[in-house]
């Protein structure tokens, strides 16, 4: 097209910057979309620059209304900041963070008594970068100390459900999906779950080991899932809703 695509959209109600992916196709009509990591629009190829132009400020007032309305829906794109001294609630626990910064341009993440998690950041990262590289440490962290639990409940509740043979747990810090599984008998949970409440991350679990008799979302498969757990759905419900609360 010859033409500068933005990359994010600087959304004033809110006073954040959130990316946005925007793609041209043979379409005739605009088309804006919530994603996991960003906004997307999506822009007939024939579109010249005032074209998209006038396109731009129409998302723009796109996303400025649907923030309106819907207050949180965009907090998932928004970075969470960690500032020395913040707490955070994983599984039930509340953990200190502590941050120190040293030469190494190596950065450690450990747990220290009191539930403590000490981040050791290299001194050579600008703000945005330290950001990120603390997220991704806690991540990890936690996906680590709280693998072994997870898979103490997931061999729980498939023992009291369905008795189907589970290979692997593994907690990658996934964003698309809260649960996955394969054939062989691996499942994997977010680690974004582990902010979740612990009834949601039963029921995300209960998801796919019963996805191990049922590959699919078939009335059978549902059927499994109401039967471990009868409201189910209110956990469904609560993901959609809370998606921004659950993110490192």
């Amino acid at each position: 097209m010859g033409i500068v695509l933005p990359d994010k959209i600087i959304i004033t109600n809110i006073n954040a910057s959130v990316p946005v992916k925007i793609t041209s196709e043979r379409r005739r009509s605009l088309r804006a979309s919530v994603g996991a990591s960003g906004l997307l629009l999506r822009i007939p190829s024939s579109f010249n620059k005032d074209q998209f132009d006038n396109a731009w400020l129409w998302f723009t007032r796109w996303v400025h209304q649907l923030v309106e309305n819907k207050p949180n829906i965009l907090q998932h794109l928004i970075p969470r900041r960690y500032k020395n001294g913040d707490f955070i609630v994983v599984r039930g626990l509340v953990y200190k963070i502590v941050i120190l910064t040293h030469a190494s341009k190596v950065s450690k993440a450990s747990i220290i008594p009191n539930q403590v998690i000490q981040l050791k950041i290299g001194e050579y990262y600008d703000d945005n970068q330290e950001s990120s590289i603390i997220r991704k440490l806690i991540a990890g962290l936690m996906a680590k100390v709280h693998l072994p639990p997870l898979r103490i409940r997931v061999a729980e509740l498939n023992k009291l459900y369905f008795n189907v043979n589970v290979i692997d747990i593994k907690i990658p810090h996934t964003h698309s999906r809260w649960g996955s599984c394969s054939a062989s008998g691996t499942i994997r949970l977010s680690s974004r779950l582990l902010l979740a409440p612990l009834d949601v991350i039963d029921y995300v679990i209960l998801h796919e080991l019963a996805h191990l008799i049922e590959f699919n979302h078939s009335n059978k498969f549902w059927k499994l899932v109401e039967t471990a757990m009868p409201n189910y759905q209110e956990k469904e419900k609560w993901l959609k809703e809370n998606n921004y609360v659950c993110r490192f």
